[in-house]
């Protein structure tokens, strides 16, 4: 592990662009201490002072009652296909397709209701059933891929925990900017699933 004299030098060595990339997209992984040079070293070269804002908006994160209160708001948002008003769902799906030669695997990740979700997991499993077994690969893989994400329905609280958990990390930055209303919730909601497809 490098020293924190051995970063601020490396930090001094690297161009613009890279100390804001690293303030857009690396900053929510770094200890406080580099985060104190990452700071410094964009007040010293005049960069964006947005900047600063957005790396200690990313940086806070959401523990306890506020964590637990954001988790609910999110639980009690409309779902996003069907627009019904009951609690939400993190569901995964894994489908296998096959093609001679090679097998392609895709896990994906929604926040569904869980009518919507069990939906989106059987379309799924029938989906790895009829095109999985037509590689070699495949044809190991699917039965596996298709017993996971039957045994899965047996954790569905679980594995929601894990997911919605995840997508309040990821997107703890646009939380404390935007806030955590309705409005934002959605949308982040929205974004999440349209990247899983």
């Amino acid at each position: 592990m490098y020293s924190l004299n051995e970063i601020k030098e490396n930090y001094r060595r690297f161009s613009d662009s890279k100390i804001e990339n690293i303030a857009r997209n690396e900053s929510k992984g770094l200890r406080k201490e580099v985060l104190h040079i990452l700071k410094d070293e964009i007040t010293r070269r005049n960069l964006n002072p947005n900047l600063i804002n957005w790396v200690n908006t990313e940086a806070k994160s959401y523990e306890g009652l506020e964590r637990k209160t954001l988790l609910k708001n999110i639980q009690s948002q409309s779902c996003p296909r069907c627009n019904s008003e009951t609690k939400l769902y993190g569901f995964e799906t894994n489908t296998v397709k096959s093609f001679l030669i090679a097998a392609s695997i895709k896990r994906k990740e929604f926040i569904l209701c869980m009518d919507c979700g069990k939906k989106e997991k059987l379309n799924a499993i029938i989906i790895t059933f009829f095109a999985g077994w037509w590689s070699g690969s495949g044809f190991l893989r699917t039965p596996y891929y298709i017993l996971t994400d039957i045994f899965n329905f047996l954790y569905i609280d679980k594995i929601s925990k894990r997911i919605l958990d995840k997508f309040i990390d990821r997107y703890n930055g646009s939380f404390r900017r935007y806030g955590a209303n309705s409005t934002t919730i959605t949308r982040l909601i929205d974004l999440k699933n349209k990247n899983a497809q």
